[in-house]
């Protein structure tokens, strides 16, 4: 996200492809507008909440882009993401947008975002849901960043709910000095009879994680449901060696958590020369 950074809507170097998206931005809230002012009621309202990761370059100041596609099979097309007055897409932040439709796609399947700019967004988590299915879709990238520059990222990005499972899961880290971590970005690939789930970053914003000898517990909202669990396999992103004593992990429709423990003692580091940066553990 270190390549381009301006301000939204206020860059003195605003080229025609911008000018152009917030026209068709400006014209969409309009027809909205015109719509609701008429009168009409069966008008469907469409919300989707994105969470930034807490990453480094996480953010972005660039072009993004959204359509939400429903169990029906049918889109609802966000256009440009942009809250006015607002700096969109900066670390450990969470927005949401909102569209109109006339159309009922159904409970929300996937997320597909997209930009046109170089500068690489990282997103973590999306959640959606509309006034006709109230029920949330839960969403999760598992670190891949979004640019126009094949170095930098993917020019889109399809993510589709994995089931409707919530898992817990606590770590517990060591008490060694050195143990804690305070950039390390953990993802969470839980695996089972039934297949795998794929968590998003063990990160709280509000909360310094992973002291040493301390606990800290993570939710996730739909998830595949792989049964009874067997291995974890444990990828980081950071670059600050981490380590852990333990991982429990318990669904909501099974109390009994399973155990995976660190015998081995192996550090978590994106840096090979401190540690591993995926670790598979099994019960």
């Amino acid at each position: 996200a270190w390549y381009q950074r301006r301000v939204r809507g206020v860059s003195p170097t605003t080229d025609s492809n911008s000018c152009s998206d917030q026209a068709f931005s400006f014209i969409m809230r309009a027809m909205t507008l015109f719509t609701l002012l008429l009168g009409t009621t069966a008008a469907l309202e469409y919300k989707l909440e994105i969470h930034t990761a807490g990453q480094e370059n996480a953010e972005t100041d660039g072009n993004i882009y959204a359509k939400l596609v429903g169990k029906k099979g049918n889109t609802i097309n966000f256009g440009l993401l942009d809250n006015p007055f607002r700096n969109d897409f900066q670390r450990n932040q969470v927005d949401t947008f909102k569209a109109y439709s006339m159309e009922d796609i159904g409970k929300i399947a996937c997320v597909v975002l997209w930009t046109n700019t170089p500068d690489a967004w990282l997103p973590d988590k999306l959640v959606a849901w509309s006034s006709s299915s109230p029920d949330k879709s839960y969403f999760y990238n598992g670190g891949m960043f979004l640019s126009s520059e094949e170095h930098e990222g993917v020019r889109e990005l399809k993510l589709c709910e994995q089931g409707s499972q919530t898992y817990y899961i606590t770590t517990t880290t060591a008490t060694d000095r050195d143990a804690k971590s305070d950039n390390i970005f953990p993802i969470v690939t839980i695996i089972g009879k039934k297949g795998k789930a794929v968590t998003g970053f063990l990160d709280d914003p509000l909360r310094n994680d992973f002291e040493i000898g301390r606990q800290d517990t993570y939710v996730f909202q739909g998830l595949k449901d792989v049964g009874k669990i067997r291995c974890i396999e444990v990828s980081v992103q950071g670059n600050d060696a981490w380590l852990f004593d333990m991982v429990e992990v318990h669904s909501q429709d099974s109390r009994n958590p399973k155990y995976f423990r660190n015998e081995n003692e192996e550090w978590l580091s994106k840096d090979p020369r401190e540690g591993t940066s995926n670790l598979r553990l099994c019960a």
